[in-house]
């Protein structure tokens, strides 16, 4: 399973977007690597023991407001999507504005024409969207409830459910955040040779989100680290991310080559890149950043690189 990192940055992007402060103008100043759109992954499954599924069978995790740019700066196709999942419905994770550009013209065709206006012209797999019920709510608003003719499904899933998605097979668990608001999710992502769990947005674990967890044994565990050096509720901290990877190792639920990838920096909570990954190297864990890319599973050699 191949895995690929189009954004690693929290809500407010990295540097933020409205803000000068000194942490955010050393990230517009710095590296390529200080500069971070909002958190989505792409995953393209294993085929076999030495081969990836096209791109037709990858998954798409959040549907951020940057996903235009982020999937042509990072070499994804989103024509050829046919599953997403979505953690929750905060507008940093989901942004369904730009669905509505998959409307279908009354005339399909290579060659559009000139009397007839579209928002596209061409044949579209059905995309299929999986994620809970103020997901749907927010595509609801967005495109009415007739997604026909965006060729668009949608799934609404609960912690606990499985199922596939495409050449992945996909469960849900709860996630610790903006409990009592919605069912936010953390998504544990199987094919033939690698299971990743990709948990964010969301706090310390929930006891019953550890019960789940020990029935798997994982070659990734993508955790969030908003907060950083900093404190507060809802997300994690280095602290409680450092508690969450000992707790994989100390319950032995990575497997032999298993890693441990944070993502969803905050500017103004987590140093730049490289301060970042000096302050997590002891811990063995790897900050992503965007672009970054890590082969995972049986045959996989856990190494980074750039998808660039």
């Amino acid at each position: 399973m191949k895995l690929r990192f189009l954004g690693t940055s929290a809500g407010e992007l990295y540097p933020g977007l409205w803000c000068r402060c000194r942490a955010c103008q050393t990230a517009r100043e710095g590296t390529e690597r200080d500069r971070r759109q909002s958190a989505t992954l792409y995953i393209v499954p294993s085929a076999g023991k030495s081969s990836l599924h096209d791109k037709e069978e990858a998954v798409l995790v959040d549907f951020p407001p940057e996903i235009a740019h982020q999937a042509f700066r990072h070499r994804v196709d989103l024509a050829g999507l046919r599953y997403l999942l979505m953690t929750h419905s905060h507008g940093d994770h989901w942004f369904p504005y730009l669905l509505r550009w998959r409307h279908r013209a009354e005339v399909i065709s290579e060659d559009p024409p000139t009397n007839i206006g579209g928002p596209r012209f061409t044949a579209l797999p059905t995309l299929h969207i999986y994620g809970n019920a103020a997901v749907e709510a927010v595509l609801q608003r967005e495109l009415g409830s007739n997604l026909a003719p965006y060729d668009l499904e949608y799934h609404c899933i609960h912690p606990g459910d499985s199922f596939r998605a495409g050449a992945v097979s996909v469960t849900a668990v709860r996630a610790n955040h903006d409990v009592g608001s919605e069912e936010a999710l953390h998504y544990i992502c199987q094919d033939v040779r690698a299971t990743v769990l990709y948990g964010l947005d969301g706090s310390t674990f929930l006891s019953e989100t550890r019960e789940r967890l020990r029935d798997f044994r994982f070659d990734a565990v993508v955790l969030e680290s908003t907060f950083g050096q900093g404190e507060g509720g809802g997300h994690r901290n280095f602290a409680r991310l450092t508690e969450e990877a000992d707790w994989f190792r100390q319950e032995k639920l990575l497997t032999g080559g298993g890693i441990i990838v944070a993502t969803h920096f905050s500017p103004h909570h987590c140093p730049p890149h490289r301060q970042t990954e000096a302050y997590l190297r002891p811990f063995d864990i790897i900050a992503a950043w965007d672009g970054m890319e890590i082969e995972v599973g049986r045959s996989g050699k856990g190494e980074k690189e750039d998808s660039r």
